[in-house]
């Protein structure tokens, strides 16, 4: 009880019960319930995007530079004024900076309350959109994360779970690119399953078609989708939908692809669900799935005679133990069917037949084709990535590879996209995606980072492809792991899982080449912080002059 309410009793109960008040008041367990009441009240609140991007031309920031100066400063305490002990400048790493309230003048006496975290400097074309409690907030990998439309606007959906705080279920954000280059956006982190069930797993993706974005996600078994539509008066939502379809996949989600025409999705769950009124209503058929397998991972592409490609891992015999570091047995392939216009199914087929590593295992191996993902170019040619033990025959330990199939012709030799390198600590890669320009495909891995035995995270690259093979050196994206490592600064490392790139490159007026992805940033060095959603603009112009 409060003084301001013990004087209040006193004007109706009485001198007697004033005093009882002021003794309670004075009691043991008025005084802490009274001091934990202040202590509260003195807590710092600290912003969501812990995370500043350097100016183009820029290699550090002082605490007074924006947009360093714009976190440092956006912390509260009610009326409290807040210093930092942050004095010096900061270049592209991390920092850990304490934050200090003061009932009083700044530095004098004690502070009402202390708050540590660490703040992160990105290179310049890497712009943190949001956050999540869910290290595979990007994935899967089978489906487009980020995309720009006929606007040059970007789209972005991610999923956020376990954060206190946070919201559960599909995000989305949208951003543009100003005339001076610098990213900035038009809407705050948005959830996209009001009113829906809030599944800590719904994994989304969108597909934009002109300025209409198509945006589906899973929720309470079933996937849901939402249309952005934009006119005169700007971008407007529809309601989410219900389609109907049956998603429950674990960690990953349904995908989806649009034309002027249709709306078509595939889910985890083996469904195809397509609509003919932009969302509005569905139907749904069953993918041909072999006698006695299981699908696990699928993805779909539009070509220009509206044909669907599906491309999905099918599960025929699962490893029998994966907690032991060896093969026993697993094998699962690597299929391919398509649907027509008119509805019909066909080319049904093992996309890796042809072959033989990637055929029936010997007892003790482990012949697995995983986290498929296909695109079709404006030829007709059908590009597909996954990663597989094909190298390894051992479950887990897992190689990003790519394979080309021409339209009319065979598949081309499929081909690692990064190959392990003992010298560097690089062992295994994972969930490559596809981005086109014309013929040409780039593909996104990212991959193990070893430091002697101890594992540091995962960096990622870009692979530039041509002709069904590599046409020039990785690029590369993340690489604050390795950084970490040769500067022996563990705590700047910023672990780069499931990055997810834009289906096509975008050609900026001045003639340069970039590709927008959607990357999932893990602090290693910081176990308590939610993982960083970066948009990231790579330019990748050298290597489309190969």
């Amino acid at each position: 009880m409060s003084r301001v309410s013990a004087g209040r009793m006193l004007s109706v109960c009485g001198m007697w019960l004033c005093g009882l008040s002021l003794a309670l008041l004075a009691s043991p367990a008025a005084a802490w319930a009274q001091q934990a009441q202040q202590a509260q009240q003195a807590q710092i609140v600290l912003p969501d995007l812990m995370a500043v991007e350097l100016p183009a031309g820029v290699t550090e920031l002082a605490p007074t530079d924006p947009p360093l100066r714009d976190l440092l400063t956006s912390a509260t305490s009610g009326q409290r004024h807040i210093t930092t002990d942050l004095h010096r400048n900061l270049g592209a790493g991390a920092a850990r900076v304490t934050w200090s309230a003061w009932n009083g003048e700044p530095g004098t006496g004690t502070p009402a309350a202390t708050r540590a975290a660490t703040v992160f400097v990105l290179p310049n074309g890497m712009t943190q959109v949001g956050v999540s409690g869910d290290e595979n907030a990007t994935a899967g990998n089978n489906a487009v994360h980020i995309a720009r439309d006929g606007n040059g606007r970007v789209h972005m959906v991610w999923v956020d779970a376990g954060r206190s705080g946070g919201v559960t279920g599909a995000v989305y954000r949208r951003g543009v690119i100003g005339d001076d280059g610098t990213a900035r956006f038009e809407t705050p982190p948005m959830p996209l399953v009001i009113g829906t069930p809030a599944d800590w797993n719904a994994y989304p993706g969108l597909a934009v078609n002109g300025n209409t974005v198509d945006v589906v996600w899973q929720g309470g078994g079933k996937a849901w989708t939402r249309r952005l539509t934009l006119d005169r008066s700007g971008y407007a939502w529809g309601p989410p939908r219900d389609t109907g379809a049956k998603s429950d996949g674990r960690d990953i989600g349904p995908s989806i692809a649009t034309d002027e025409k249709r709306v078509h999705i595939v889910t985890p769950s083996g469904v195809y669900a397509f609509s003919f009124d932009g969302g509005q209503s569905w139907r749904t058929e069953p993918i041909p799935i072999p006698p006695g397998h299981r699908l696990k991972t699928a993805s779909l592409a539009l070509d220009s005679a509206g044909i669907v490609t599906i491309a999905f891992s099918s599960m025929i015999r699962d490893p029998k133990d994966t907690s032991k570091n060896e093969g026993s047995g697993g094998y699962w392939q690597l299929r391919i069917v398509q649907r027509t216009p008119d509805g019909l199914w066909s080319s049904a087929s093992d996309a890796l037949a042809e072959f033989p590593i990637w055929g029936e295992p010997f007892p003790r191996q482990d012949v697995l084709a995983d986290w498929a993902r296909v695109s079709v170019d404006r030829a007709r040619g059908i590009h597909l990535t996954w990663h597989g033990t094909a190298a390894s025959h051992i479950y887990g330990n897992d190689q990003a590879n790519y394979a080309w199939r021409p339209a009319g012709g065979d598949w081309r030799q499929p081909v690692p996209l990064f190959p392990p390198d003992a010298a560097r600590g690089i062992k295994f890669s994972f969930a490559p995606s596809l981005t086109l320009d014309g013929e040409r495909a780039l593909a996104t891995v990212f991959y193990d980072v070893f430091n002697g035995e101890r594992w540091a995270g995962f960096d990622a690259v870009l692979v530039p492809l041509w002709d069904g093979i590599p046409s020039g050196a990785p690029l590369p994206i993340s690489q604050f792991v390795r950084a970490s490592i040769e500067r022996k600064t563990p705590e700047f490392a910023l672990s780069a899982r499931f990055p997810a790139a834009a289906p096509t490159v975008f050609r900026g007026p001045d003639g340069r080449t970039w590709v927008d992805m959607l990357e999932t940033l893990i602090p290693m060095g910081v176990p308590d912080s939610p993982k960083l959603i970066v948009w990231h603009r790579l330019d990748v112009s050298g290597a489309m002059k190969h």
